[in-house]
């Protein structure tokens, strides 16, 4: 019994050490821990995304309509009615090429009853040159009977120009677009154009280019168009702009000319330009699900190295659908908050996942 009661009284001492000195301690850590859990509970819980800053080169895609480098119509300059046709739509001319004759009796006629006007008027003025009595003609009569002469050799020959225009000639290499009279036609001077013709061997297209861009577009600057109908994209280069934005919709009227030696384009295609422009001071780039659209404006939510987070206003450039260019309003290397709610408020404290 007395050496049970050796055991006991060690054990008993170890027992009471446990219960008053350790036990406490540990409550009191796992208190302390479930304090700081809950704290951390209380801690919203972000995730956030570095942006930095686009390329210094960039496409900038606008869209444009394809049309013929040069295009006009052809208008008759003499009256009478259609006597021959040498052309049609689609066929191929070149400059000086013959397209229709216009047959004008009316004129034939005028240019005989000149003809016949000058060889009187010649005549009166040899005659009274030849007079052999010296004073017997005055020198007045000599100077009108000359002065009549030239009026009818003037006449003559603006006839015969106007004869010359009954053939009807192509001003340019090209193709024939449109052909508005047959043979036969009556022809009235500036009524109807007879014909179109297209110069297709290199092409135009014009685009606006917005405010923001406007001082990249250069003379010279590449450019690319891209025909979804045939799968394939062309080269060609910006050849003029207007010089000016245009106060309606503040943008630069810029033109694109495309080589088009095969003929594999066609003026009217509608295509999407992309310009190689080179910006001075590349824009931020964010993904969409950054932005937060508030009633002031367009926000993100930027978290600091303390893990305090600030909206921001910016300025929005151009929309690509999954990312956004953003003008003003960041630098680059900030870290946004993605999908931000409308909980979070400015100089909230929160933890970055």
């Amino acid at each position: 019994m007395k050496r049970l009661w050796i055991w006991l009284i060690p054990v008993g001492l170890l027992a009471l050490f446990f219960f008053v000195g350790i036990l406490p301690r540990i409550k009191n850590q796992q208190e302390l821990h479930a304090e700081s859990d809950s704290q951390k509970n209380r801690t919203t819980l972000v995730n956030t995304v570095v942006v930095k800053r686009a390329a210094d080169t960039t496409g900038l895609t606008l869209p444009g309509q394809i049309t013929p480098y040069r295009e006009t119509q052809v208008y008759a300059r003499t009256q009478g009615f259609l006597r021959q046709r040498f052309v049609d739509i689609g066929s191929k001319v070149r400059r000086g090429s013959l397209l229709a004759t216009i047959d004008a009796p009316e004129l034939d006629q005028d240019i005989l009853k000149a003809q016949a006007d000058l060889k009187l008027a010649q005549s009166n003025l040899d005659r009274v040159k030849s007079a052999g009595i010296p004073g017997a003609v005055s020198q007045q009569d000599i100077d009108n009977r000359q002065a009549g002469f030239e009026v009818g050799r003037a006449t003559l020959q603006r006839l015969q120009a106007l004869k010359g225009l009954q053939q009807v000639r192509a001003p340019f290499n090209g193709i024939v677009t449109a052909r508005n009279a047959d043979v036969g036609a009556l022809i009235n001077t500036g009524n109807i154009s007879l014909f179109t013709v297209s110069q297709l061997d290199t092409l135009r297209v014009y685009i606006d280019v917005p405010q923001t861009y406007y001082r990249m577009v250069a003379i010279g600057l590449p450019a690319t168009v891209k025909i979804p109908e045939l799968g394939k994209t062309f080269t060609g280069k910006v050849v003029r702009t207007s010089g000016t934005l245009r106060s309606s919709s503040r943008t630069l009227l810029t033109e694109v000319a495309i080589p088009n030696h095969s003929g594999e384009l066609v003026a009217g295609l509608y295509g999407q330009v992309t310009l190689d422009v080179r910006a001075e001071n590349p824009p931020v780039r964010i993904p969409a699900n950054t932005l937060l659209v508030t009633p002031e404006g367009p926000r993100v939510i930027v978290v600091s190295a303390n893990h305090q987070v600030k909206y921001q206003p910016i300025t929005i450039g151009r929309d690509f659908g999954t990312s956004l260019e953003i003008l003003e309003g960041l630098q680059g290397d900030e870290r946004l908050v993605t999908n931000p709610s409308d909980g979070l408020k400015d100089g909230q404290i929160v933890r970055v996942k």
